[in-house]
């Protein structure tokens, strides 16, 4: 019995291993890491929004999902998730179950996957991936789509508003888009 246990611990550990060598892959190509967003952020993030029951929100790297399953209680709205780094998409996952959400998480590559159909679309990505997405973003998103960036700014859009990082409210920057 004693063995069983042992052996059954060390795959746990190998597997989880795993999970954390593929994680730091995939952060490493993608160029940005699974940092999760403070609470007061999210927060500022969602009001600023002004996100309205049944809207359309993405999530582009949508970590362990907080800011949907936030965004779903407190406001009605369908979300989508996407997250390709395992460890961040099985916390998503975990979260997602335990909160009983109904938004979708997709264990997938959002630039591989088309925006058009987005009202809404929260990004916390790096500077590099930014830089990339812009383009995906100015050809498939619609008039009226709304973007909301944590602490990086989206090359090539021009903010209509912008809330600097405010260190007393620990909020950090964020940057709201319209199409």
């Amino acid at each position: 019995m004693y063995a069983m246990f042992i052996n059954a611990l060390l795959i746990l550990i190998l597997v989880f291993t795993l999970l954390l060598l593929c994680t730091a892959v995939v952060n490493m190509i993608s160029g940005s890491p699974f940092v999760p967003s403070n609470r007061r952020t999210l927060d500022l993030m969602l009001k600023e929004a002004h996100l309205k029951k049944g809207a359309l929100v993405y999530d582009l790297g949508c970590g362990d999902g907080r800011l949907l399953i936030r965004a779903e209680k407190k406001c009605g709205i369908k979300g989508i998730g996407y997250e390709n780094a395992p460890i961040a998409f099985l916390l998503a996952l975990l979260n997602k179950f335990f909160h009983r959400s109904h938004v979708s998480l997709r264990f997938k590559n959002f630039f591989k996957s088309s925006l058009k159909d987005a009202n809404f679309i929260f990004l916390y990505l790096g500077p590099e991936v930014q830089v990339k997405l812009a383009p995906k973003l100015k050809k498939e998103c619609r008039r009226g789509t709304l973007i909301i960036s944590n602490t990086f700014h989206l090359p090539g859009f021009k903010p209509f508003k912008t809330f600097p990082k405010n260190k007393k409210n620990k909020t950090k920057t964020v940057y709201i888009y319209k199409i």
